[in-house]
């Protein structure tokens, strides 16, 4: 198959059912390898009844809730954050919806256009305080982008005062697991510099990850969040590496 433009590793391998691992594994490539409009890459053979190969399905809008399903088990069954479905559906911290309530899913990641997610209002200020922080510490790029996307998938990078149980902030650290205090949490640069350095009781941050270099950026954010799985943050890799090539540009 040929590489389109924009695409990512991630993308190439989601889009023919693929896992990143198998796919890299196929093609001989690395964690850390680029691909380039015009590429051609191995992908396993389509069914024989197949006319074309399978594209990914639109991502559920809608979800009608299921006796005893709890909200988090919703958002991870579709791979979303809690605190964004939360948002989504002007919920507040411990809501418990009925049986057969509908709850609007947060959006998909992925225009149909391949368009990125523009950065603006809240969430361009809160984009640009992480940045702030990631140059202060002097963070590869790489570490930027894992911090948008893992800030993206969490809190659908707005700084909010609620999410499942004591989480808040733009990363939904928790107090209760020695991230820091709720006041320090809300502070987006003081939440930064936690996702980047790690807890005041604890928790490791990105830069204090072994190996976080060599990880995908799903599995780098995974590894600090653990809040969602790392194919949840992996998914707005393309929005994060565009919006730190603006953010580097300031």
């Amino acid at each position: 198959m040929a590489v389109e433009a924009g695409d990512t590793v991630g993308d190439v391998a989601a889009r023919y059912g693929l896992s990143t691992a198998s796919f890299i594994a196929l093609n001989g490539l690395s964690w850390r390898s680029t691909v380039t409009e015009g590429d051609r890459l191995l992908v396993r053979a389509a069914p024989r009844h197949a006319v074309t190969a399978p594209q990914p399905a639109a991502p559920a809008r809608i979800h009608r809730v299921k006796p005893g399903q709890t909200l988090a088990a919703v958002a991870a069954e579709h791979g979303v954050g809690v605190a964004a479905l939360l948002l989504a559906n002007g919920l507040s911290r411990g809501a418990a919806p009925m049986p057969g309530t509908e709850l609007t899913l947060p959006g998909p990641a992925r225009r149909p256009t391949g368009d990125t997610l523009p950065l603006d209002g809240d969430m361009r200020a809160n984009a640009e305080a992480i940045a702030l922080v990631a140059r202060a510490l002097d963070v590869p790029e790489d570490g930027l982008v894992i911090a948008l996307a893992a800030a993206m998938q969490d809190s659908s990078l707005r700084n909010l005062d609620f999410g499942e149980d004591d989480a808040v902030g733009l990363f939904q650290q928790r107090p209760s697991e020695g991230w820091g205090t709720a006041p320090v949490l809300l502070d987006p640069r003081r939440a930064a510099l936690a996702f980047f350095r790690g807890g005041e009781r604890g928790p490791a941050g990105l830069l204090g990850t072994l190996g976080w270099e060599l990880m995908g950026v799903g599995e780098a954010a995974h590894a600090v969040q653990r809040l969602s799985t790392a194919a949840a943050y992996a998914k707005w890799e393309r929005c994060a590496r565009v919006w730190a090539a603006q953010l580097s540009r300031r």
